[in-house]
């Protein structure tokens, strides 16, 4: 069920751009270590068999110039600790930002900032050794106390704070080297490096506490000129950049365009240069044309890719009540659901993992669609509440979305209950889900190179409070030791059997309604290159573009 603009998820700060297979750097068993904890599989993106391979050149870079880009949301700041970064945010942040680490394409953790991550026996302490002759735009140098002010924002964060929980201190020796203490074995600790908490940024970018989150001071290869939001983010070229010869760009101009249709128009026009999508009509329109280069994610999967769903708030009422949730499940349809709005490229997915995955369970029980046993469950909790049972489903503003949210509703309607549809603006719809002030809300959440960076959004640790980053609020002592369990394991068994139980329990609970996994493509006319062709600092191929997310270090023009 995809939508036009890119969610609040899941994932933002946790899961975008990270995995655990591998080493980085590190040191006694580790490497075993690693690859024990990934088994996921990694498959090129599709892509269409024309100008090569879409996204992709080996011929010599050409410097300077300027692209422009369009994206399908903004952000409401700069400030990795307390700004809620989306696809578009994590793009913008790989501009003008470094994260400790990155992911490869062969699903390897590896160095980016920090030139080696190292582990004690027993996954309790980690050793971060930065990168030397490190700069910010500022001038000022990256140093060990910078990451430790990063990690106490971070910390003190009412946001961020729930994900760095089993961070328990940080200390420094001497300038380049941080040690994270955890309270437990941190198994996929490198991978949390590469997501929106490895960013670091300037102390005087955290320390500016007017405007600090408008003004971006980072390490990255581009550098900030102006920020209007929802007109324009545009970044120039970082001639100080510690990757010597990067990037090839003179500038970039960031484009929050918000419906899908306009974005396509742009690039046609030659508006826009290269465009991202969360829509499953760009891919089909645009995947065959001679005139652009496409690169998709659907089959690409390094742990589990953004999945489409409703997110159900267990604890708001009628919600609250399972059979509620249930007579919810059998009355939706995910097949009919993608039939109708998956422009033939998506395929129905009801679990948290993908067809595949090593972490999905065989037969998780998942309730499949049963009209008549909707209506007996929805009869029987209406004559228990005195009245009809009233769903109020929320979704952000825009055409596409609207059709699909009614589409459910007549499919909820049929089974007997009265639905109410709204749709509202993206940050509010943001605060809103954070918040718990929601029934029903359409999502697109937890695409993840680890399942454990997930846990932040399925743990009962994040389930209550102001602010709860378990937006379903669901709490269920069997998947919290689940999940402990694929959170400490360095036994590759032992988390397959985790994360399996947690697929079945969440079928069981149903705090999500499933329909499939996100369709994200990046689209570019035939003069962009190499926007889904990153290489890292190690030379290491680099993770391309997953998930609605790429960086823009290596993208060039043709003159």
């Amino acid at each position: 069920m995809a939508n036009a603009a890119d969610r609040y998820d899941r994932r933002t700060f946790l899961t975008r751009g990270a995995t655990t297979v591998g080493s980085l750097a590190l040191a006694g068993s580790a490497p075993a270590l690693l690859a024990a904890c990934g088994g996921s599989t990694t498959t090129p993106p599709s892509t269409t068999k024309r100008l090569g391979t879409p996204g992709v050149s080996t011929a010599t870079p050409v410097r300077g110039g300027t692209v422009t880009i369009g994206v399908s949301s903004e952000i409401d700041g700069f400030l990795p600790a307390s700004s809620h970064f989306d696809a578009t945010g994590l793009t913008y942040a790989n501009a003008v930002f470094d994260t400790l680490t990155s992911v490869a394409a062969d699903a390897s953790i590896r160095p980016h900032l920090a030139a080696s991550v190292t582990p004690n026996a027993d996954l309790t302490v980690w050793t971060v050794t930065l990168r030397p002759n490190v700069e910010f735009h500022d001038g000022s140098p990256l140093t060990a106390d910078v990451v430790l002010q990063n990690f106490k924002a971070l910390k003190s964060s009412a946001l961020t704070g729930q994900a760095v929980t089993p961070i328990t201190s940080v200390t420094t020796s001497g300038d380049l080297t941080v040690i994270f203490n955890c309270d437990e074995p941190l198994v996929a600790f490198p991978a949390y490096l590469a997501t929106q908490v490895g960013y670091v940024i300037a102390l005087s970018q955290l320390d500016n506490t007017k405007s600090g989150s408008q003004n971006p001071v980072g390490t990255g290869p581009f550098k900030i000129v102006s920020w209007a939001p929802n007109d324009h983010f545009t970044v120039a070229k970082n001639p100080n950049y510690w990757r010597k010869g990067l990037p090839y760009l003179d500038q970039i101009i960031f484009k929050p365009i918000v419906s899908d249709q306009s974005r396509e128009s742009s690039l046609r026009s030659n508006t826009i240069d290269l465009m991202v999508s969360h829509d499953p009509g760009i891919i089909a329109d645009l995947q065959s044309s001679t005139q652009f280069q496409q690169v998709d994610d659907l089959n690409q999967s390094v742990g589990q890719p953004d999945m489409d769903f409703i997110c159900l708030n267990t604890t708001q009422a009628p919600l609250d009540n399972l059979s509620v949730r249930q007579a919810l499940a059998y009355a939706t349809d995910p097949a009919q659901v993608v039939k109708l709005f998956g422009r033939g490229v998506l395929k129905p997915n009801t679990s948290l993992f993908p067809e595949g995955s090593i972490y999905r369970a065989a037969d998780n029980g998942y309730p499949q669609y049963d009209l008549p046993k909707a209506k007996q469950l929805v009869a029987k909790a209406a004559q228990a509440n005195g009245g009809p049972i009233t769903i109020p489903l929320v979704d952000i503003t825009d055409p596409r979305q609207a059709e699909i949210i009614q589409a459910l509703g007549s499919m909820w309607q049929a089974a007997g209950f009265k639905v109410t549809l709204n749709q509202i603006e993206q940050v509010t719809y943001i605060s809103d889900l954070v918040e718990g002030k929601f029934t029903a809300a359409a999502d697109e959440q937890f695409s993840a190179p680890d399942p454990d960076l997930n846990y932040v959004w399925l743990s009962s640790t994040t389930a209550s409070g102001p602010i709860a980053l378990n937006f379903a609020r669901n709490k269920d002592p069997l998947i919290e030791a689940a999940l402990q369990k694929g959170r400490t394991s360095s036994d590759k068994a032992a988390r397959i059997e985790a994360y399996q139980t947690v697929d079945k329990r969440l079928s069981a609970d149903l705090p999500y309604l499933w329909f499939s996994r996100a369709p994200w493509s990046i689209t570019g006319n035939t003069t962009v290159q190499n926007f889904a062709n990153p290489i890292l600092p190690d030379l290491t191929k680099g993770r391309g573009f997953a998930g609605g997310v790429f960086t823009p270090a290596q993208i060039w023009m043709k003159a």
